[in-house]
């Protein structure tokens, strides 16, 4: 189709609207092209900013990717910041706009038109929510105020409101600032898209890194002083002193103007669309934050706000705007997060998720080494695996360690995209060299040990399952089979003790009508003693997968 005297209008631009800008010029070079947002910076790198309250980049510059300019002398392309969209008439085709700088409203017509309204952080209505520093942090102008709150120097305590993935970046960049951090957690958990063991072991992290973790209490209020600055947070538990709020209490898609215009919103309660991002009015697509997607485990809608979802709809939105013919299939929600020394990492369901999905579960935690044992400045990694009993399809994995977190996480990602089994993981010819990985990678490694329990070649129990049973008052005998050494700098309370290396010799010390739960180090000798155990008759047998290492 020719696109001659054809206007595309855009609402909204950073990653999708701009994304989908760019590629629609490189679709058509004929067709009009305009982006009306209310923003006054374009196009920024959101996931960047973090890091410039920090320091860690000096130049807020460094986070402005592009300038109306550039897209209007490069790319022909109309941008219109500080213009916002009010209504959509979808039968005359027709965007209402006002111009917020001088408070006029404008018309635009379109042939085809592109959604890319975002989302928007969701603010509690609580008392004292309007007091001075209390910021959230989704755009240029609110980083640019964090940071000149940070750089005057008053700032000695700060309280973040919510664990999640933002909220811990912010946790370590104001504690690179000199800033006495504390994160309150409404859930029982920081990272709430992690399972809990898992999510338990960055929460060890972040605390010994002098940041305090509070779960399991919610915020009530924020007082202030007489200049009308935040001075106190009241949770339901504490009163916790504050010269700065942050609140990362999570965000919600922004589809105000599509629900006015009537078109369908999904049950995630972002815009629906379908894989050509197309909304249920013609030549009308949503993409971005505002828009809902695919989960591509489950074939579920889903909505996950993340940027490089937001650019692959773009471009695919564009495409199909331009008159040619491109898919989004969905998402795995992969994400990866650095929270001080550690990588977090997790791609398609964690364990809670796929239970609650209706999967019948097994999972698998595995600690291992990002290089060759040998080779210098190798560092752990642990990974969970969680795969279908039935199927042995992989379902989902996360990944937290000072090692290389983000090749796996994406070995991951593509596995689960093809419907991988966990046998057809661990037989993945993968590089390898002594610098970037062990002879048989750490996803192999993960991949085989949870074959293994699926096969029912071994019976692992997870670390907070063995916790539970302890705690409900279960009798079994949980055997520790490190070294003397080892033993004697730390075990986990009421455990019994035989090294590996005496275990032949000595399970007559042992009561075959128990169940017995072996734990090491890492769990290759725990798995080992399991094995022993086995062989000389024992029945009820397992082994601590991750063992110490993944015990908190």
């Amino acid at each position: 189709m020719t696109n001659d005297n054809k206007h595309l209008l855009i609402i909204g631009g950073v990653a999708a609207g701009m994304k989908a800008a760019a590629k629609a010029r490189r679709e058509s070079p004929t067709m009009k092209i305009t982006v009306v947002t209310d923003e006054q910076y374009i196009s920024y790198a959101g996931c960047g900013m973090p890091y410039f309250i920090g320091d860690i980049i000096k130049d807020s510059k460094k986070l402005i990717l592009r300038e109306p300019l550039y897209f209007k002398n490069m790319h022909t392309i109309d941008v219109l910041t500080r213009h916002q969209a009010t209504a959509i008439d979808i039968k005359s085709k027709q965007v209402k706009v006002k111009n917020l700088e001088k408070n006029k409203d404008l018309t635009f017509g379109y042939d085809k038109l592109i959604i890319a309204t975002g989302a928007q952080p969701i603010v509690p209505p609580l008392p004292g929510i309007s007091l001075g520093n209390i910021f959230t942090l989704r755009t240029m102008s609110d980083v640019l105020k964090i940071r000149a709150c940070v750089d005057g120097g008053k700032v000695k305590n700060a309280v973040i409101v919510g664990g999640g993935l933002i909220g811990l970046e912010m946790a370590e960049n104001l504690v690179l600032r000199g800033i006495k951090v504390t994160v309150v957690e409404l859930l029982d958990q920081i990272l709430p898209p992690l399972d809990r063991d898992m999510a338990q072991l960055v929460q060890k992290h972040v605390m010994e890194k002098g940041v305090e973790v509070i779960t399991s209490d919610g915020v009530k209020s924020f007082e202030g002083n007489s200049s009308g600055a935040v001075t106190t947070v009241i949770t339901d538990k504490r009163h916790l002193p504050a010269d700065m709020v942050i609140l990362s209490v999570g965000i919600k898609p922004n589809t105000k103007l599509a629900q006015e215009a009537g078109i369908d919103i999904g049950t995630t309660r972002a815009i629906k669309v379908n894989e050509r991002m197309e909304t249920n009015v013609p030549d009308v697509y949503a993409i971005g934050d505002c828009a809902e997607s695919v989960h591509l485990v489950t074939g579920k809608p889903v909505w996950m706000a993340l940027g490089s979802t937001a650019a692959k709809m773009g471009r695919v939105a564009a495409i199909n705007a331009t008159g040619g013919a491109d898919t989004f299939k969905g998402v795995l929600g992969t994400l990866i997060v650095k929270v001080f020394e550690l990588h977090v990492a997790k791609a398609g369901l964690s364990e809670r998720e796929a239970v609650k999905e209706g999967f019948q579960v097994e999972s698998a935690i595995v600690p291992a080494g990002d290089k060759a044992h040998y080779y210098p400045e190798t560092k752990d990694i642990i990974i969970k695996l969680i795969a279908d009993k039935t199927t042995k399809k992989l379902l989902g994995a996360e990944i937290v360690g000072e090692g290389i977190v983000d090749k796996r996480i994406d070995i991951i990602a593509t596995a689960l995209t093809f419907g991988a089994t966990v046998d057809q993981i661990s037989k993945l010819d993968l590089a390898y060299a002594p610098p970037y990985a062990m002879s048989m990678d750490a996803i192999i490694v993960a991949a085989n040990v949870l074959g293994n329990k699926l096969s029912g070649k071994t019976a692992g129990i997870l670390p907070y399952k063995v916790a539970e049973k302890r705690d409900r008052g279960e009798d079994f005998v949980l055997l520790d089979v490190r070294t003397e050494i080892e033993y004697k700098n730390g075990h986990i309370k009421g455990c019994k003790h035989i090294p590996l290396d005496k275990l032949a010799s000595r399970t007559y010390e042992l009561d075959n009508s128990q169940e017995i739960i072996t734990y090491c180090r890492a769990g290759l000798r725990a798995a080992q003693a399991y094995r022993i155990l086995k062989n000389a008759g024992f029945r009820n047998v397992k082994y601590m997968d991750g063992s110490i290492m993944a015990w908190t």
